[in-house]
C-alpha cells in the first residue's frame, strides 16, 4: 500500500540546508500525497518518511511529525499550531483507523498480552492511555513480533493505517479515537508542525504545508484511491468519513487533548511527557 516503504527524497540533503519532514502514514496522506506524488513543486529539501522519528530532525528542521516523537523536540522545537492533523470534534466525525480487536466484548478481557501490528506512535499512546482506565484491561506487556510466543496468547490485537479499515473477521472492534473522545470529551491530535529555534520561524516550510494540504483537499477523491492502493477489503466509506472529519490547525482544546494523551499513555515508554511550547 502507498503509506508504507521507504523514504522518499525530493531534493538531496545539503549541509546547513534545512529540511521539511512528514511523517508518512495515513492520517497526513492529504498533506503528504501531494507531495509524494509529484503533483506539487518545492525548492524546498522534502522527505517524507514512515515512521518519522525524532532523532531525524535538527535544530534548524520543520517537521509535521506524531505528538509522542514531538515531545521528545521540547528542548529544541515549538509547535506551529497553523498546521496539524487533528481528528473530528463530534462523537460522528471521531473516526479513525486505529483499532483495537478482541474475540469477546473488551468487558470480557481481563489480563492479555497486547498485540500492536503496523501501529504509530498515536496508536501506542491510545491504547496506554485507555487499556486500563476505559477499557477495563491489564496488559500483561506489548508484543510487536510475530514469531514472539505471546503473540498468539493476545486477546488484543491494536492496528492502524489500512488495515485498521478492514472489517473484522470475528469478535469485536472498537475504534480507538472514538474511545479517546467518549473518555475525554476531546479528539485525537495525530501530527503537529514542530519548528526548530534554528529555522529562522519555518515559514517557507509550513506555507509549503498548507500549499500540499489545499491541494490535498482539491484531490481528495484522487488522495483516498491512493491511500487505499489495490486492497478490495479497506471501506472505502469509512475512509471518505475519516478523512472528512480530519482538521488541520490546532485550537487550544487540541493542545489540551495532546498534553493529556500524553500524560497518560506514555507510561512504559520512553517518550516524554510535555508537548513543545505553542507558538
Amino acid at each position: 500500500m502507498s503509506c508504507a516503504g521507504s523514504t522518499v527524497v525530493f531534493h538531496e540533503s545539503i549541509e546547513n540546508r534545512m529540511t521539511l519532514y512528514i511523517d508518512d502514514n495515513l492520517m497526513t496522506g492529504i498533506i503528504a500525497t501531494p507531495f509524494r506524488e509529484g503533483w506539487i513543486e518545492s525548492d524546498l529539501d522534502v522527505q517524507i518518511v514512515p515512521n518519522l522519528t525524532a532523532d531525524r530532525v535538527d535544530k534548524g528542521d520543520v517537521a509535521l511529525i506524531s505528538v509522542a516523537e514531538a515531545a521528545s523536540l521540547v528542548d529544541t522545537h515549538f509547535i506551529d499550531p497553523a498546521i496539524a492533523v487533528a481528528g473530528g470534534n463530534t462523537p460522528e466525525s471521531a473516526i479513525s483507523a486505529i483499532v483495537m480487536r478482541t474475540p469477546v466484548r473488551p468487558d470480557g478481557v481481563e489480563e492479555t498480552p497486547i498485540r500492536m501490528i503496523d501501529t504509530t506512535p498515536t496508536a501506542e499512546l491510545l491504547i496506554r492511555a485507555l487499556l486500563r482506565p476505559y477499557f477495563g484491561i491489564t496488559g500483561a506487556g506489548f508484543v510487536y513480533d510475530s514469531t514472539d510466543p505471546a503473540a498468539a496468547e493476545a486477546q488484543v490485537v491494536v492496528l492502524d493505517g489500512p488495515r485498521g479499515l478492514t472489517d473484522a473477521d470475528h469478535g469485536y472492534q472498537e475504534d480507538l479515537a472514538k474511545a479517546w473522545y467518549v473518555l475525554t470529551g476531546t479528539p485525537v491530535v495525530y501530527a503537529v508542525a514542530v519548528v526548530g529555534i534554528h529555522a529562522d520561524g519555518g515559514e517557507k516550510e509550513i506555507a509549503a504545508l498548507k500549499e500540499a494540504l489545499a491541494l490535498g483537499q482539491e484531490r481528495r477523491r484522487d488522495v483516498r484511491r491512493i491511500l487505499a492502493g489495490d486492497d478490495d477489503s479497506v471501506d472505502r466509506d469509512r475512509l471518505a468519513a475519516m478523512t472528512n472529519g480530519l482538521r488541520y490547525e490546532l485550537d487550544a482544546t487540541d493542545v489540551c487533548s495532546a498534553s493529556n494523551l500524553l500524560s497518560r499513555g506514555t507510561w512504559g515508554t520512553s517518550w516524554r511527557r510535555q508537548l513543545p511550547a505553542v507558538k
